[in-house]
């Protein structure tokens, strides 16, 4: 059973990271300000590409991130324990500190060198909070992960009205003009020489991860941490392990199933009038996010429903491996996404390929990193920046199965 349960939350690990792979490569392929744009877009609205759009913004966004933040919150707890003073518990959180303090030196190497759309930072700083939630229990901690993504929602939705009271709206025509000017700026930087897309990326994670803690409220380190703290909480309670009852899985897939379905709704709108003005446009901004960790368990819990049937367990049994080497693929995405987009490091494709051609990339993607995957976990016992990382906090450990094992296991 306890092995099971491990498989079940590398399972949900493997379908967050290739999730956000789709969130991710627009980011990747156009200026970070106009890549969940429609209007903006600077390849146009021809329906393929509107269609990709939809099914990105409905299915995707926001939804395998808050996931992926939930099962940090869940290896937090794995880690380092619930806390106490015995010996024990005193050098799992020395190893939790260390692992998230090298996590942090990885992120920012990531998001300097490689791409700038890094996230590992701000777990590992966030994480750095949430550890002292620890012993909390798992009501305490629900309370506070959900009391707080509420009072996040309702700061925006505040925000929102503020903006609609003034006027709202999009910009004058002007400062669009100006705005739009320095996207095409960025462009050919991004497009241009390694040397030219190299420092802009390094520019604008520069900027990122300023601005993400200077602002005030601080609203993305914050909405991380309320999501570790209801992962924590829900592994505690068990429901990421696989361990709640059927009807807590179906309520939750049911809630899931009704979130997407509004978010669905508000998009399609959006969508068909024809001018897409700021008011659906900022409503339906709005509930992905209000709705996302709604949607998230919901896909949890297909997951776990997938791993009771006969019929569907063969989907988190693919999954496992690339849960199982979930780091080594997120910065693997990254290295395939900049060879591929940006200027001096392969084809160059940077502002130039429409959102198709980059969801036919990121299928390429999936489907080679789940037999990748496979082929390591048979043969050795973790992934190859899992290694390395654990060497940062843990240690040296054996890397290659033992023969007789990998053969049993391919």
């Amino acid at each position: 059973m306890v092995k099971d349960r491990i498989i079940l939350l590398d399972s949900l690990r493997g379908l967050a990271v290739l999730g956000i792979l789709l969130c991710n490569i627009p980011l990747a392929a156009v200026p970070e300000a106009i890549a969940t744009s429609l209007p903006l877009w600077p390849l146009g609205q021809a329906p393929a590409s509107v269609a990709v759009w939809w099914g990105t913004q409905v299915f995707f966004q926001q939804k395998f991130y808050s996931l992926f933040a939930m099962l940090f919150g869940a290896s937090i707890l794995l880690v380092g324990g619930e806390g106490g003073v015995a010996p024990d518990a005193r050098e799992r959180r020395k190893i939790l500190i260390l692992r998230l303090v090298s996590l942090l030196a990885i992120g920012l190497f990531h998001g300097f060198v490689i791409w700038q759309g890094d996230v590992l930072n701000t777990y590992a700083i966030v994480g750095l909070v949430a550890m002292w939630a620890r012993s909390w229990s798992a009501k305490r901690l629900l309370q506070a992960g959900i009391g707080l993504h509420l009072a996040l929602s309702a700061w925006g939705a505040w925000m929102l009205l503020q903006h609609a009271a003034k006027g709202g709206g999009d910009p004058p025509a002007a400062a669009l003009a100006k705005f739009l000017t320095g996207v095409q700026a960025d462009t050919l930087q991004y497009g241009g020489t390694f040397l030219q897309s190299f420092t802009q990326n390094a520019k604008d994670y520069s900027g990122f991860v300023i601005g993400s803690f200077s602002h005030w409220p601080p609203m993305w380190p914050l909405l991380v941490l309320s999501l570790m703290l209801m992962g924590m909480g829900l592994y505690k309670l068990g429901v990421l392990t696989g361990k709640a009852s059927t009807g807590v899985y179906q309520g939750l897939i049911g809630a899931g199933l009704g979130a997407l379905v509004i978010v669905g709704m508000a998009e399609t709108l959006y969508v068909l009038l024809p001018s897409h003005p700021w008011p659906p446009r900022a409503l339906a901004r709005w509930l992905q996010s209000a709705t996302a960790p709604v949607v998230s368990l919901g896909y949890a819990s297909l997951m776990v429903m997938a791993t009771r049937s006969r019929l569907w367990k063969a989907i988190p049994a693919a999954l496992a491996p690339v849960g199982q080497m979930a780091f080594t693929n997120y910065l693997t995405q990254s290295i395939l996404m900049t060879t591929l987009l940006y200027g001096g490091r392969g084809p160059g494709l940077y502002g130039k390929v429409d959102r198709p051609f980059l969801a036919g990339a990121v299928a390429t993607i999936w489907l080679a990193q789940i037999l990748w995957s496979r082929w390591w976990m048979a043969r050795f016992t973790m992934g190859p920046l899992e290694w390395l990382w654990r060497l940062a906090y843990r240690g040296a450990m054996p890397l290659r199965r033992a023969s007789e094992t990998a053969v049993a296991a391919a």
